[in-house]
Parts: structure tokens; C-alpha cells; sequence
């Protein structure tokens, strides 16, 4: 077993011998395309790569438990992106995107113990790298990871599977979950009206509900569940609707000043959300009417595209769902109470300073706008909470400003907490700001809670 501590020079060594033995188990297999071999050594080079990938896994085996499970994920990455150019190769490209991705899984027929959802993943990975070369080329070079490949696809012409190359570099060294982010801005940015509402259209031909049941296991009682599906707009809607309605039971019943031990789980207040709003009860489990005016569901429209052609269709996109049919911006503007369209804030004091610790909704739709969720996690807009880069009780002193803040869903925010890290972020060449995580400094980290005391 790998110790928990190592002094810095083993784990310098550990390190080095790592380096050496994954570069030999990347180069050392016939399928390189720098590396080629000839039948009769392909046996020996299998061989050899073998005996590399042992030696990989002694390096590994002398790591500090906490540098191992960094090390195998950087080794995760570089296999996974070699096992995909491999791939790619194998199958080639046709110019036919369904082609391309049956070949590549025909290319991967003999990999035994993994499942078919693994295989077909790799399969419209592998089939997106063989038909756009500078995919390709940015694996091979480790600048994009395998999993990025997968917002990318997104975005892939359904017959030839090509991507638009300025797409392929935006998204060069971003994490996962920013490359998905700047994947669905540039579809957003891309819309077609006819085809957003032909998609929206087939979308609700294809909804339904219906109750299903749910077995007791693992200590869990039976359920019994009803489930709705539909387009993606409308679903949004109703469970924004219903995380507000259990956010305000939350509120009602002390919030965060009431220990998170006596709240019933969110969960729960979302089941008596659904089931009193059924019911057409206005109080009880809701707790009343809402203690805060924060819109739900936020519409965005770009106004230079609305005004330069009027006679064009509008394209609008509604945060967490993408971009919406113009008869669906229609009922919403219809109905003011269901959503709000943010144009600009002439007026709305948006720096508050140090006059107020808490953002208010005015505050909160323009970081929503901004960064169009969790900056970190992209989670949608109703799971995100404003969070201040430099904190309230921090010895900087940070301050109540649109600048000074950022969305993150409660699960990253509290996670932000616990290690002690602060968000910074990025402006790339392209002009898009991502964010990262770091280290809190020392007036970056807020002062201690206090310590509740219990009265007899």
C-alpha cells in the first residue's frame, strides 16, 4: 500500500520514475503514428509496452496517497486521449458522421470489460477526432481533454461531423465544464429561429408523465413516483418554480440562522412543493407567500440583433435551457409573474459596497446574465447562490458589488469554504472569462463562525 507521507525528495523520484515509465507506455505501442513498426516486432513492442505499463504502476505504487490519486488521473487522461487517437485512426474518416462513429466502434469490438455506454462514448469521441484534424492535434498535444470532446460533438454538423475549428480552439486548455459552457454559448449565439422551433416543436409531440413505482432496497422503502418529460424550456420552468417554493419554506422556517440539522432536507421541501401546489394550498408547507422577488427563470435577448432586423425571428434564450422558440418568449413576456426579460438596469444600484452584506435580486439577475450559472460546476441559475470573491468577513473587507461577486450552486460555494480556496478568473484571447480556483491569502479568508450556544 502507498504510504500517506513522502519527503520531497521521494516524492521528486517518485515523480521522475513516473514520468519515464508513462512516456514508455505511450510510445512503446504499434499504433503511434510517430512510432510504427513491422508485423514481425509487433508482438515484441506489445511486449515491451506491457513491461512499461508494470513500471508505470511501481511509480505509482510509491506515491503519497494524495500525489496517487492526482498522478492516476493526469495517467487516466494521457491513456484515455492515446486510446482515442488509436481509435480515430483505426476507423478513419468517411465524411459520414454515423459511419465514422459505427467504424470506430466496430475498431474497439474486441475490448471486453467495459460497458456499452463506455463504448459508444469513445466511439463519438473517436469518429469527432478522425473528422476534424485540429481535434486531433490538440489531443495528441494534451491540450484539450477526452471528456471536452464531448461538448464539442454538440456543436457537429449531423452529416459530416465536422466542428468549426475557431470552436475547437476556444476551448483549448479549459477544464470540462468550461468547455461546455463555451460550447453552449456559441450554439446560443449560432440559433437558427426555424430550427429552434421545429426542435421545440418535436419536443412536445414526444411529452408525456407518468407513475411509475420505485422497490424497496438497501434499507430504502417502496415509492411510488410520477415523472414529467418535455422540452427542455418548459421543464426548467416548472422545477425553477418549485426549488423557489421550497427555498421559501427554507427561509420561513429560520434559514441559515436555524442549523442545517433541523431543516428537513431539500428534497423533502420540493416534494411538498409539487404536492401543495397540486393541491392548490397557497400556505402551509410553502410557508406562505415568498420572502424574496428573485425571478425563476431569466430570458435573455441579444438587442442588437433585435433591433438591426426586425423583420428577422427572434431568438431568445432562456439560462440553463438554451435558446427558445419566439412563440414561447411570446407567452412569457405574457406573463410577467413567470419570468423576467433582462434588457438593462437603468437606475438599479448594482455596487452596493459595504451597506449591505447580501446581494439583492436586482444583483442577482445581473451575475445571471453574466455568468449563466455555477461558474465552476455551470449548475442552472435556481441551484446558485452569490458568492463574494474577497468575503464579507474577510479582513479585506469585501464588498457587495456585481464585480466583487460570482454564482455558485450551494454545493461548490460550500465546498469553496471548506478547503479555504477564492475564485479568480480568466479573460482568453477570444475574450471569454473562465474561472479557476486557489488558495484563500490571508485577508482573503473570512473570519470564523461563531460558536452556537446551546441554552439549557
Amino acid at each position: 500500500m502507498a504510504g500517506t507521507t513522502a519527503s520531497p525528495a521521494a516524492q521528486r523520484d517518485s515523480w521522475a520514475a513516473f514520468d519515464v515509465a508513462l512516456a514508455a507506455a505511450v510510445s512503446s505501442g504499434p499504433g503511434r503514428a510517430d512510432a510504427r513498426v513491422v508485423d514481425d516486432d509487433v508482438e515484441a513492442a506489445r511486449l515491451d509496452a506491457l513491461r512499461a505499463a508494470d513500471c508505470l504502476a511501481d511509480a505509482l505504487r510509491r506515491l503519497p496517497d494524495t500525489l496517487l490519486i492526482e498522478t492516476c488521473s493526469r495517467a487516466e487522461q494521457l491513456l484515455a486521449a492515446e486510446r482515442l487517437l488509436a481509435v480515430a485512426r483505426v476507423a478513419g474518416c468517411s465524411g459520414d458522421a454515423r459511419v465514422d462513429r459505427r467504424r470506430a466502434r466496430n475498431a474497439m469490438a474486441d475490448d471486453v470489460g467495459r460497458s456499452n455506454r463506455s463504448v459508444s462514448q469513445d466511439a463519438r469521441r473517436s469518429a469527432a477526432v478522425a473528422a476534424n484534424s485540429r481535434l486531433g492535434e490538440q489531443l495528441a498535444e494534451g491540450a484539450i481533454a477526452p471528456q471536452s470532446i464531448d461538448a464539442l460533438v454538440r456543436a457537429a454538423d449531423e452529416e459530416t461531423g465536422k466542428i468549426p475549428v475557431e470552436l475547437v480552439d476556444a476551448v483549448e486548455g479549459l477544464a470540462p465544464d468550461q468547455a461546455s459552457r463555451v460550447v453552449s454559448e456559441h450554439l446560443e449565439a449560432t440559433a437558427d429561429a426555424v430550427e429552434v422551433e421545429r426542435q421545440y416543436d418535436l419536443q412536445r409531440q414526444a411529452r408525456r408523465a407518468y407513475r411509475y413505482e420505485s422497490p424497496s432496497g438497501d434499507g430504502r422503502p417502496a415509492l411510488s413516483g410520477i415523472a414529467v418529460e418535455g422540452p427542455r424550456a418548459d421543464i426548467d420552468l416548472l422545477w425553477a418554480e418549485v426549488v423557489a417554493r421550497a427555498d421559501a419554506a427554507y427561509q420561513s422556517a429560520g434559514g441559515r440562522d436555524v442549523p442545517a440539522h433541523q431543516h428537513q432536507l431539500l428534497r423533502n421541501r420540493c416534494y411538498d412543493a409539487v404536492t401543495a401546489a397540486v393541491r392548490g394550498d397557497s400556505s402551509g408547507s410553502l410557508g406562505g407567500e415568498r420572502v424574496s422577488r428573485r425571478p425563476t427563470v431569466v430570458i435573455t435577448v441579444d438587442a442588437e440583433k433585435l433591433f438591426d432586423d426586425p423583420d428577422r425571428p427572434v431568438v431568445a434564450s432562456q439560462l440553463g435551457s438554451g435558446p427558445i422558440p419566439e412563440h414561447l418568449l411570446v407567452d412569457y413576456l405574457s406573463s410577467g409573474a413567470a419570468c423576467s426579460l433582462v434588457a438593462r438596469f437603468d437606475g438599479v444600484p448594482l455596487w452596493y459596497g459595504r451597506s449591505r452584506r447580501n446581494a439583492s435580486d436586482a444583483q442577482f439577475v445581473t451575475l445571471a446574465v453574466r455568468d449563466r450559472g455555477c461558474v465552476l460546476c455551470r449548475a442552472t441559475i435556481d441551484r446558485c447562490e452569490a458568492h463574494h470573491l474577497l468575503p464579507w468577513t474577510a479582513p479585506g473587507r469585501g464588498r457587495t458589488d456585481v464585480d466583487n461577486m460570482a454564482l455558485l450552486c450551494r454545493r461548490c460555494h460550500q465546498d469553496l469554504h471548506h478547503r479555504n480556496h477564492t475564485l479568480e478568473h480568466q479573460t482568453t484571447a477570444q475574450g471569454k472569462r473562465h474561472w479557476s480556483t486557489r488558495s484563500a491569502t490571508v485577508t482573503e479568508t473570512p473570519a470564523p463562525k461563531p460558536r452556537r450556544i446551546q441554552r439549557e
